[in-house]
């Protein structure tokens, strides 16, 4: 026998299903900022102490939770050490990106944001000017990247070659709008910059302080950039003054 259709009233429409966030109740929550506050004390103690120099112990103490949370959240430490990388990559590419790609900043404007946004991140780990802790997570797994699983290897490397399109594009546009003469060799001028932004971590590190970074910025700015200066370059770059702290 033939089964009679289930009527719909009028305009009744089927029950929509609930989203994944109302039938869990949230009880997830917790677990996601558990997992974010590990990786917001791994990434500054690897920055600061390197990867041998940082244990799930010293995580742990720091939070106040065990050892066995974290490897319930992460596994083992390259668990952990490569989302912690791909993690600050994506972070910082999409910030280079927001500098470089700045259609309204001349190249010297945009080497001063790319200051300005190196003292963000390295009052994030030091006190003052003067501070010698090394302040980019990338710059210092770059130094030990033997000890790195093959994941965090590529993740550095698509940061370089991410960041070299990046300043090809800005040197690129910059001699497009004659802020550059005709003869500038883009390619080695893309490659010089490159570089700097590369070591700009170790060069702080080494000198023990940003001040040294800044000027020598500057000095790049003044020097190189006025030698390959076209019709229409900024006059001037000038230094950021700032209070010590």
């Amino acid at each position: 026998m033939e089964r009679s259709a289930v009527k719909k009233g009028p305009g009744r429409r089927p029950a929509a299903k609930p989203a994944a966030a109302e039938v869990r109740g949230g009880a997830d929550a917790p677990k996601v900022e558990m997992r974010q506050a590990i990786k917001k004390v791994a990434t500054r103690l690897l920055t600061v102490h390197g990867l041998n120099g940082v244990s799930f112990r010293d995580i742990a103490m720091e939070l106040g939770i065990t050892t066995t949370n974290i490897h319930y959240h992460f596994g083992n430490k390259n668990g952990l050490v490569d989302e912690v990388i791909a993690d600050y990559v994506a972070e910082v590419e999409a910030r280079h990106r927001t500098i470089w790609l700045a259609a309204d900043k001349s190249l010297p404007e945009k080497l001063r944001q790319l200051v300005e946004y190196n003292w963000e991140r390295y009052q994030q780990v030091n006190k003052g000017r003067d501070g010698g802790n090394t302040w980019s997570l990338i710059g210092r797994m770059r130094l030990e990247s033997q000890a790195l699983s093959d994941d965090a290897r590529k993740s550095l490397a698509s940061f370089t070659s991410t960041l070299h399109e990046l300043i090809r594009t800005a040197v690129d546009d910059a001699w497009r709008r004659g802020e550059l003469d005709e003869s500038t060799p883009r390619q080695d001028l893309a490659f010089l910059i490159l570089n700097i932004v590369n070591s700009s971590s170790v060069f702080t590190h080494g000198t023990g302080g940003f001040d040294r970074l800044e000027l020598f910025f500057d000095a790049f700015s003044r020097v190189v950039l006025s030698a390959y200066a076209g019709p229409h370059a900024p006059s001037s770059t000038g230094r950021t003054k700032r209070k010590r702290n």
